[in-house]
């Protein structure tokens, strides 16, 4: 009778072990564009990171590049010291100044001659637990209405949600 008891209760323990949380770790993270300005001679592209998983995640480095019309509107490598708690996000900004590309294309939405600019974003990121791991996002930059030299990104999703 005692060994019927603990038989039940080892497997009473084996499926509470089993049913217990998930800890969901070793995903990329989300990398979204949050805004874009033109200011004068500065261009400035703000970039939010979101880290899906549950623990942290420590980014040493970051390459970023934004594609419009299959052109490089950008491109932003650098070294970082970047901790990213478990469901949070985090912001990279990059500052430099426009080329004639990325002024002639924001002036073009800006002045309404079109409405939207599809765009195309990709990179990797090193971080200390996962080692490179690659980011794709894809959506359509607008102007911030009442704010001249101002962007948003909406309607962007992960490649990997197609």
């Amino acid at each position: 009778m005692n060994s019927g008891k603990i038989t039940l209760l080892l497997l009473l323990f084996s499926l509470c072990v089993a049913c217990g949380p998930h800890q969901v770790k070793g995903k990329a993270a989300v990398v979204s564009i949050s805004s874009m300005t033109v200011a004068g001679e500065q261009f400035s592209a703000t970039f939010n990171i979101h880290n899906i998983n549950d623990v942290a995640m420590d980014v040493v480095q970051i390459d970023i590049t934004i594609r419009i019309r299959d052109v490089e509107l950008t491109r932003h490598v650098d070294a970082l010291a970047l901790s990213i708690d478990p469901n949070t996000t985090e912001e990279v900004v990059v500052q430099k100044p426009p080329d004639e590309f990325t002024s002639e294309l924001l002036a073009e939405l800006e002045s309404g001659n079109v409405s939207n600019l599809p765009f195309f974003l990709e990179g990797r990121m090193r971080t200390t637990q996962d080692g490179n791991v690659p980011f794709k996002y894809e959506g359509y930059l607008y102007p911030v209405p009442g704010k001249p030299g101002h962007y948003r990104s909406a309607s962007s999703r992960t490649r990997e949600q197609y």
